[in-house]
């Protein structure tokens, strides 16, 4: 399981919850195969830490993105609506509009991108 805290957070946030099951419907990396829709995948895809000349770094900068999975648009915005939410108490929000679709599946994504600074 990764370091960045997404499971707990999403978690622990009621309008995140009411409309998705976190622990069967949010991975990291990629969804298994045949997983039905909806569903949220999320990865790091960067990070950098913050290094001091005299001592070593304090917290980390961590990228990472959100790509929400449905078979409606609507539904695809509404829960990367709240995940945003969620998740922005405690990150920056760097791209807010990731718009995809994918023929082979018949899905929409709907995604964002955002910075989380760790402190170690």
């Amino acid at each position: 399981m990764s370091f960045l805290p997404i499971y707990r957070t999403l978690n622990e946030n009621t309008a995140v919850t009411g409309l998705i099951d976190v622990s069967k419907k949010v991975f990291e990396d990629v969804a298994p195969l045949g997983t039905a829709a909806p569903y949220v995948v999320w990865q790091v895809i960067s990070g950098q830490a913050n290094n001091h000349l005299d001592a070593p770094a304090n917290f980390d900068d961590t990228q990472y993105q959100i790509m929400v999975y449905a078979s409606t648009t609507k539904q695809a915005y509404d829960i990367k609506d709240v995940i945003r939410e969620a998740l922005e108490q405690r990150s920056w929000i760097l791209n807010p509009s990731i718009n995809v679709y994918d023929t082979e599946t018949k899905l929409y994504g709907r995604g964002f991108d955002a910075n989380w600074i760790l402190e170690r």
